[in-house]
């Protein structure tokens, strides 16, 4: 699975876990935002090898762009790189 879906999906889970038990007693808004809080306080120790997965993902990306996006350039300019 992709890492960003995958973190993206913990970070979700965090919040219904926390909100929905919630809503029940406060505001659902209220709840939601109690949930958006603890999700990034609890996110910052839980989710930590994810975040860190998909750091590494979205880097290896951009150096996919950086390298096709010079090959490109040299072919423009003539290179036989």
């Amino acid at each position: 699975m992709n890492p960003i879906a995958k973190y993206f999906l913990s970070r979700a889970a965090i919040i219904a876990i926390v909100a929905v038990p919630l809503m029940f007693f406060i505001n659902a808004l209220a709840a939601l935002a109690i949930g958006l809080l603890a999700s990034m306080v609890v996110g910052f120790t839980l989710l930590r090898r994810q975040q860190l997965a998909m750091i590494e993902h979205i880097d290896a990306a951009a150096q996919r762009r950086r390298e096709e996006k010079q090959r490109l350039r040299a072919e423009l300019a003539g290179d036989d790189a």
